[in-house]
């Protein structure tokens, strides 16, 4: 009998046959794919690595639950203050970084390099050759420096750009030239031609972006949410957009998902839409990580990627 067990209840397929691969010792590995399944085998599992809106309505059935590994960044459905929280919990974050500052820069590349005009000449098969500008010089505003926000600004001093970090605590992050703290919010985004929102879903970060703050930023700004949809006003992004205070506006993360079919976004020119995929873990990718956490939990060392439940991070 295996010193612990581990259910693996995922949106996705694969995560499963990775982690028995895997072959770690004193572990017994069970997959749940519909909801009745999960219901059966919670009880037994004292390890969960799972999508954390898929278990947070079983929470109270995991009679023997000590950690819980989220395959995901977001950790909002486990945070609610009439859940337990008498378990470790461990989210994905550390190995979204490089997907995430993909997903930021492919988009401002794009945009700075107007491929979507071109594309759109190509179709009418006209040839007008155009000057593009370079990303060198330019400031990126990044809110949230955590490992995501890290990545992006590491990718953008690669662009020869200026790196402006927005977290809690004003302190010093690498890959970041200027770092502004809780109540300088506005003084960080005076300063982006980019702002790059990867905060996460916290009481602290509700709307944060609204007409308030959107009058700091920059005209004709370029704004990126590959956080939480929490952190935006719609209708007040809208309209800086339709003003042109916001050039364009990339958003992956909403309030309501999917997006309703009824959103003026849909339709809004300058606005990009992507399905909450920026941040796709590949199972390999957590099923590693899930692993080396493993090993810590077992020798009782600290676990990477810790979430605060107050925090929300």
């Amino acid at each position: 009998m295996a010193g612990h067990s581990v259910l693996v209840y995922a949106r996705d397929e694969g995560f499963a046959d990775a982690l028995r691969a895997q072959k770690l010792p004193d572990l017994s590995i069970s997959e749940a794919t519909l909801e009745s399944e999960a219901r059966g085998a919670i009880p037994e599992a004292d390890i969960l690595l799972a999508n954390p809106d898929l278990i947070a309505p079983h929470l109270s059935e995991a009679v023997k639950l000590k950690w819980v590994q989220t395959v995901t960044v977001g950790v909002d459905a486990l945070l609610s203050k009439k859940l337990r929280r008498d378990y470790i919990l461990t989210n994905a974050r550390g190995i979204l970084g490089p997907k995430l500052a993909e997903y930021a820069f492919a988009h401002i590349l794009a945009y700075k390099k107007i491929v979507l005009e071109l594309h759109d000449l190509q179709k009418k098969i006209i040839w007008d050759s155009r000057s593009t500008a370079s990303l060198v010089g330019e400031t990126i505003t990044v809110l949230g420096t955590g490992s995501i926000g890290t990545h992006i600004a590491m990718a953008a001093k690669t662009f020869g750009m200026r790196t402006v970090g927005f977290r809690t605590q004003k302190e010093p992050v690498e890959f970041f030239d200027l770092i502004f703290g809780a109540d300088e919010l506005s003084k960080a985004l005076a300063l982006g031609d980019y702002v790059v929102s990867v905060m996460p879903a916290t009481s602290r970060t509700n709307d944060i972006i609204s007409s308030n703050t959107i009058r700091h930023m920059k005209d004709g700004v370029v704004f990126i949410n590959i956080g939480r949809g929490n952190a935006v006003e719609e209708n007040d992004l809208l309209v800086a957009v339709r003003s042109g205070k916001i050039k364009r506006a990339i958003l992956d993360v909403f309030k309501k998902e999917p997006l309703p079919s009824e959103n003026p976004l849909w339709t809004e020119e300058n606005v990009v839409i992507t399905p909450h995929m920026a941040g796709y873990a590949d199972p390999d990718a957590v099923v590693r990580l899930f692993a080396e956490n493993y090993r810590r939990f077992l020798s009782g060392e600290k676990l990477r990627y810790l979430v605060d439940f107050d925090k929300g991070y």
